[in-house]
């Protein structure tokens, strides 16, 4: 057995032994769980140098399924996106779990969240390491399983009780695509095997577009839900119920990564179908700017947050759709460790506070400098990494030039609303005064466009920028060999193209910025004013779902239960059981008069054998044998008194015998 089978054995055999022994490990179940993980990380360390010198690694275990033309066995493919993957989720899993067994001290469920937090980063390692579709996709749905438990973990908080159920039914909706994609692989490609797909789909075979088209559609549909791509978005900002370690792993390790993944893992299917591509395109393009422009006007910073992670998954799947799955992957390691950082953060922030930071009542008269300069370093990442490099060809992919344009109208729009809600949101937390902290007392003094923090933002915008060259090279030519689609070009040429993305984000922080300081008492058009309240209201998704689908819905199973259910049914049940009840009511009577009838019979076999018995067998029978007997007795008495004694009487019997004899004989012949 390969050395990789640890991976997601370690924290599964974690999970399965706090689950047995929880209550005797209570409070202790961290020291279990946090091990586990980090050798796995490691163990994930020795897959990565293992894969970037021998290229990727087949570990086949066992048999798992064998019904004619199926075939599914239980093994793992660890390639390049493979170990790149693993790294995010173990590395990230480690980190939030050491966090967690602090942020959980006292908590009445301690051993049950670490078994399902250990169990949920086992579920996503397999997911990744998995060499068969059908696998993927039942370690996907254990994903959601425990995703539902975690977010419920509360559950004595009925809100919490209710985002668990909408994760969970969300999810289960999106994952019917998913599975019926499954099976359109298997009838289009023969086969659930993912090497063998890819290689099917690299080979140029004859493979009927619209099949392509219907199965990706299919697979995309699962993505969608995991990854809170619109409509199926409004899950996520429930999951914030979830502890903050588990917000966590969701929004950078495990969960919502699965959308992403399943794409590049797929990408040479995926660019099989131009009309696939441009579905994904836009579904991720509309969730991006969407979910950027809900972010920048919520005042719950984890509702910020969720809807941050949802744009930023939006901009993976909109590049997914123009066929930059390098680019996709690159940006979904540096969001989840970054979002990890925020997450982690915030969580401190909250604890510390015991309270959510809403909108600010008053400004104050200055706030922390270089928060400002964060705020824009963090703005401009997504321009370096989406509109340069060796992609850049690729937003001219597309068949229609309308589409480019439209691509490019919602990346850089999703750019510069990005760079508005990273500046609210930082400042939401930070520019107030520390908890406790009188009134009155000092602050410190920012000036963000002093000429010390324009020179600091050059030199930390140079020294990113060279970062990004340096390890663009190498990224774009180690995880090349693992995607579809064109060739990759691991130069990263900075064009002056560079320039409109990054004027995008500076502009939007500055806008944010302004805002910052502009006074309240000024008036704000009517026009913004409901913009404002209709992004505020989450475009009112959640409202539109309750009266066209949650409501109809529920009322259509109430009338499904008192018509259906009680009014045929439950009423042919209590009919069956009625007919069933005076049917054994007259099978009683005819029993009890059969039982009767037998009575009588037996009655009166019983006085006829006792007459018969005292009458005619005593009287008559035994009277007639003892007669015979005395007769017999007295002739036989009579025949002895006349009975010779002697030998010479015998002898003349037997001689009168013999002569009678020869004189039959002789006159027989005569």
């Amino acid at each position: 057995m390969s050395i990789y089978t640890l991976i997601p054995l370690l924290p599964l055999t974690a999970s399965f032994i706090l689950i047995l022994f929880g209550e005797r490990l209570q409070g202790k179940g961290h020291r279990l769980v946090i091990p586990a993980v980090a050798l796995s990380f490691l163990v994930s360390i020795v897959a990565f140098l293992d894969v970037s010198s021998n290229g990727p690694i087949r570990v086949d275990l066992y048999g798992f399924l064998d019904v004619g033309r199926l075939s599914v066995d239980l093994g793992f493919y660890i390639d390049q996106l493979t170990v790149l993957i693993l790294l995010l989720v173990t590395g990230v899993s480690t980190v939030v779990q050491v966090y967690a067994s602090r942020y959980m001290i006292g908590d009445l469920r301690h051993s049950r969240f670490f078994a399902l937090t250990s169990l949920f980063t086992a579920a996503m390692t397999l997911l990744v390491m998995s060499s068969n579709l059908l696998l993927t996709f039942i370690f996907w749905e254990l994903m959601g399983l425990c995703s539902y438990l975690l977010i419920s973990h509360y559950a004595e908080r009925p809100s919490a009780a209710r985002a668990a159920t909408k994760v969970f039914l969300v999810n289960s909706v999106a994952d019917v695509g998913l599975a019926i994609g499954v099976v359109l692989t298997f009838l289009t490609f023969d086969t659930l095997d993912i090497p063998e797909i890819l290689a099917i789909a690299k080979s140029g075979a004859d493979i009927p577009t619209l099949s392509i088209t219907l199965l990706t559609l299919c697979l995309f549909c699962g993505a969608v839900g995991k990854s809170a791509q619109m409509p199926a978005h409004v899950w996520l900002p429930f999951a914030m119920e979830a502890p903050t370690p588990v917000s966590a792993l969701i929004h950078a390790a495990t969960m919502v990564n699965a959308g992403p993944f399943l794409l590049v893992r797929l990408s040479p299917v995926l660019v099989l179908s131009p009309t696939a591509m441009m579905v994904i395109a836009t579904v991720g393009g509309v969730t991006a700017l969407f979910a950027a422009l809900v972010s920048s006007t919520q005042t719950d910073v984890k509702r910020t947050l969720a809807y941050s992670t949802i744009s930023q998954l939006g901009f993976m799947t909109m590049l997914c759709g123009v066929g930059a799955f390098v680019a996709a992957i690159f940006h979904l390691i540096a969001h989840g460790f970054f979002k990890a950082f925020l997450f982690l953060s915030t969580g401190n922030v909250l604890a510390a506070t015991h309270r959510h930071i809403e909108e600010e009542d008053t400004k104050p008269s200055r706030a922390i400098g270089g928060l400002f300069i964060g705020a824009l370093i963090l703005s401009v990442i997504p321009a370096l990494v989406i509109f340069s490099g060796p992609y850049g060809y690729l937003w001219l992919s597309q068949s229609f030039s309308a589409a480019n344009i439209a691509l490019w109208i919602i990346g850089l729009a999703t750019i510069f609303f990005t760079a508005i809600y990273l500046f609210r949101s930082m400042t939401t937390i930070f520019h107030r005064s520390p908890p406790g902290a009188k009134d009155g007392s000092p602050t410190v003094i920012a000036t963000p466009f002093s000429a010390k923090h324009v020179i600091s933002v050059i030199v930390i915008a140079t020294v990113m920028v060279a970062v990004l060259i340096v390890v663009w090279r190498w990224f774009a030519g180690f995880l090349s060999p693992a995607v579809g689609g064109l060739p990759i070009q691991a130069n990263m040429e900075l064009s002056a193209w560079i320039l409109v993305p990054l004027a995008t984000a500076v502009g939007g922080w500055v806008v944010a910025y302004l805002g910052f300081l502009r006074p309240k008492t000024l008036e704000t058009p009517r026009w913004r004013k409901k913009l404002y309240v209709f992004f505020l209201n989450k475009g009112y998704f959640d409202e539109i779902y309750d009266v066209f689908l949650v409501r109809p819905t529920i009322r259509f199973a109430d009338w499904m239960w008192r018509r259906i259910d009680q009014g045929i049914i439950d009423r042919f049940v209590v009919m069956l059981s009625s007919v069933s009840i005076g049917i054994a009511h007259r099978l009683g009577y005819l029993d009890s008069a059969v039982d009767d009838r037998v009575t009588s019979v037996g009655t009166g076999s019983v006085s006829i054998a006792r007459w018969l018995g005292r009458f005619v067998d005593t009287a008559g029978i035994s009277r007639t044998v003892d007669s015979i007997g005395k007769g017999v007795d007295a002739s036989g008495q009579a025949a002895r008194r006349y009975e010779p004694h002697t030998l010479q009487h015998n002898l003349l019997v037997v001689v009168f015998w013999l002569i009678a004899a020869l004189g039959f004989f002789y006159w027989v012949e005569g």
